[in-house]
């Protein structure tokens, strides 16, 4: 069996030390990883797997701006349908709360560990697929990034399967990762959970709109930034498979499972690049 490792989550502890990060004040939730995958996932059929992108939108309420971002971001979303996955980073000086109005903190510890790491100094802006783009991509310029992300080769197929508890609020996430191309590197596999129809306040230009909703909201990495090296850090030949699951005890945060999902991210271990990204409601709909 293998070794479970917990964690408990509050606060982003050493890293902010050392990185002199905003001090984010909870939620709190207690992370278990390296779990046992104990369910069966179904036959894979190759012939329908298709390549997928990952774009990451920073964001913050306070930003008069961002508003558009999300706009644009909901127009490819209507271009690309379900090839283009989103999670939306409220990071920086516009993500802080300030006053009774913006009081929420939508703020993570690992959104704040992808924000520094990329250097963005403004929103909104985009990373995609995790190709380095220092201070991110502006926003007229996702739509020609995305159109140049070649998808021609489908590296990975990803499953998942969600077991949600009702009673504790704990989702464990299971992924099987079945390489359909030779990768010259091992790979990582991400769980990130992510929350749609958060109705918080939001700048937008000169105006307050307090019952904005909020979608593709970043909540919190189940493995951190870029997860775990799958194969324990090995090759997965072409045609191989590895399996990896990761749980989160929810009950202590004000999330709502039936419109989170999770966001599962395929990279290259050398580069980060991602290889493949798939998305799994918590709770089926």
């Amino acid at each position: 069996m293998k070794k479970i490792f917990v964690m408990t989550i509050a606060l982003f502890g050493l890293v902010c030390l050392f990185s002199k990060c905003d001090k984010i004040e909870g939620p709190y939730y207690e992370i278990l990883t390296n779990e046992d995958v104990n369910v069966t996932f179904p036959d894979l059929d190759p012939s329908t797997v298709y390549r997928k992108m990952l774009i990451e939108e920073f964001t913050g309420h306070r930003c008069t701006n961002c508003p558009q971002g999300h706009q644009t971001l909901e127009n490819l979303h209507q271009q690309y349908g379900d090839t283009l996955i989103a999670v939306g980073v409220h990071f920086g000086s516009l993500a802080k709360p300030l006053g009774e109005t913006f009081s929420y903190d939508f703020r993570t510890e690992v959104g704040n560990a992808i924000g520094a790491e990329y250097a963005i100094d403004a929103i909104p802006k985009a990373i995609v697929d995790q190709v380095f783009k220092e201070g991110g991509w502006s926003r007229d310029q996702w739509a020609t990034v995305l159109k140049e992300v070649d998808r021609s080769t489908v590296y990975a197929a990803i499953q998942l399967i969600n077991e949600f508890g009702n009673s504790n609020k704990t989702l464990k996430v299971n992924a099987k990762v079945t390489m359909l191309e030779d990768n010259p590197n091992p790979v990582m596999l991400a769980f990130y959970l992510v929350e749609d129809g958060i109705v918080k306040p939001q700048k937008d230009g000169n105006q307050d709109i307090l019952d904005y909703v909020h979608n593709h909201v970043l909540r919190a990495s189940l493995n951190g930034v870029y997860g775990a090296s799958l194969n324990g850090g090995n090759l997965i030949p072409k045609g191989g498979s590895d399996v990896y699951a990761a749980s989160i005890d929810m009950s202590e945060t004000d999330w709502v499972p039936e419109n989170c999902y999770v966001v599962a991210i395929l990279s290259d271990q050398s580069s980060k690049k991602v290889l493949q990204v798939e998305k799994l409601d918590v709770i089926s709909r």
